[in-house]
């Protein structure tokens, strides 16, 4: 029997689990046999506090706080007081001998584009109570040390997870001839909500339109209420076709296989995990030039950022690309490809679990994960 077999595995906790985006089974792809993820999906943070659930589970890893704990702009008293009864619980974990990492995935909660009081006051008290703190850019740790005091010492930078084979092999994706480019076609991807900012796409679709260039955009993804007006908008141009619902895993390698570029043109973006996904099948991404949109785009590419509040930056880099040759798209193309290899998903979870090791390894531990 070798050293390797005699390893427990520790079981980590995430709260909440979502299996509709891979990112957390990514996240953890290359983590065993050492840790091995574990849904919370049914779990109450009451359980957190016993002895026995710190015994059986090393680590709770925290994800999406803004929804988990609904501190957005309308979070009512009962709402507050099952957020403190939580951090209770956490802390008597903490006690027990367990730890605690958290993800910020957002800048904002998701019910509303401001930050309340309650929604400050709780991640103050995530931040300090937390044992690390994982981001996935420079700018989302400044953010948190400048925003919520989070202790710098607590901060760990690990990139958002490449696609690449998720949903469908690798070599498939990687090897898949560019697309004919009878027009320059786009795609904007993902969930339609207000912070995605589509009133910009529908100002700048219309114009180019009106002024006969051949291109064309197809908006894909669910649709909520913030957006449907100008979703509307956008059907009404010729060049635009909007799939108004989720899209298929299955269908979604078809649907960036046919597009040259991609369109992200959210000023709010704080972590874009449709931006990583438009790298993953080598599409360029249009967007304003950003803190965040520089930490999740290759070098070579950023000259397709524009000036976030230039009115006409949009329209002008829809149309410099329309102008590219196959050539230059192509070049651009690979160095999505590229960007999104250094970054695909067992990457990644290695640099997470290297995190897990420093957290929750003891120094005998240690040694023996590194002689695997």
């Amino acid at each position: 029997m070798t050293e390797t077999e005699h390893v427990i595995p520790t079981k980590i906790v995430n709260v909440p689990y979502g299996v509709q985006n891979p990112y957390q089974n990514m996240m953890y792809s290359a983590c065993k046999p050492e840790f091995i993820l574990t849904s919370g999906k049914k779990m109450s943070f009451t359980e957190f506090a016993a002895p026995a659930f710190q015994t059986e589970h090393g680590c709770v890893h925290i994800h999406w706080d803004d929804r988990l704990f609904s501190l957005g702009d309308h979070a009512t008293e009962d709402q507050k007081i099952l957020f403190q009864q939580a951090t209770e619980s956490l802390r008597q974990y903490k006690i027990n001998g367990g730890r605690i990492l958290w993800t910020i995935h957002n800048r904002h909660a998701h019910s509303g584009t401001g930050v309340s009081e309650s929604f400050r006051e709780g991640r103050r008290q995530l931040a300090e109570l937390v044992d690390i703190i994982h981001v996935h850019t420079p700018h989302a740790m400044q953010h948190m040390i400048d925003t919520y005091q989070a202790d710098p010492e607590k901060m760990r930078l690990i990139p958002h997870p490449s696609y690449l084979g998720v949903y469908e092999d690798t070599l498939t994706t990687l090897d898949r001839a560019f697309p004919t480019r009878d027009k320059t076609r786009f795609l904007t991807f993902g969930t339609m909500r207000g912070s995605r900012e589509l009133d910009k796409l529908h100002v700048a679709a219309a114009k180019l339109s009106r002024r006969d260039y051949d291109f064309h955009v197809h908006v894909a993804g669910k649709v909520f209420p913030a957006s449907r007006r100008v979703i509307r908008g956008l059907q009404n141009i010729d060049a635009v076709t909007v799939t108004g619902t989720r899209i298929p895993n299955e269908d979604i390698p078809k649907v960036f296989a046919q597009a040259h570029a991609y369109i992200l043109p959210s000023t709010q973006t704080f972590t874009s995990g449709t931006a990583m996904l438009a790298l993953s099948f080598g599409l360029p991404i249009i967007a304003p030039d950003t803190a965040a949109h520089r930490g999740t785009t290759p070098e070579s590419c950023h000259d397709l950022l524009y000036q976030p509040h230039h009115t006409k930056g949009l329209i002008r880099m829809i149309r410099h690309v329309i102008q590219m040759t196959d050539e230059e798209l192509s070049e651009r193309r690979q160095a999505c490809f590229d960007f999104a290899q250094a970054r695909a998903p067992h990457v990644i979870s290695g640099q997470l679990k290297r995190v897990f090791e420093d957290m929750i390894l003891t120094p005998a531990d240690r040694k023996l994960s590194t002689n695997k």
